[in-house]
């Protein structure tokens, strides 16, 4: 698809790999990542840790309906934008 027709806002976190938030007013990354995926749920590892390195990163695991609907949310209305890998 050609960057023109591309929409400007991606509805849902990457179905294989990595994808990254970042919240400049908070200076936080967020990582969310597929997980193992098991018999009966796929699951995405979601890290939060502070730009600057300070404090311990918050990792967690959610279902992959959870993570997407946590995606959206943060970007709709936390300040949260897609960016680049940081780590």
């Amino acid at each position: 698809m050609p960057n023109k027709d591309r929409p400007l806002v991606d509805r849902h976190a990457p179905k294989n790999g990595v994808g990254w938030l970042y919240n400049p007013q908070m200076r936080q990354v967020c990582r969310f990542q597929n997980d193992m995926p098991t018999a009966h749920a796929q699951w995405v590892e979601v890290e939060t840790r502070s730009v600057s390195g300070q404090g311990q990163p918050v990792v967690r695991r959610m279902l992959r309906h959870n993570a997407i609907e946590a995606w959206e949310t943060m970007q709709k209305s936390g300040g949260w934008k897609r960016c680049t890998p940081k780590w």
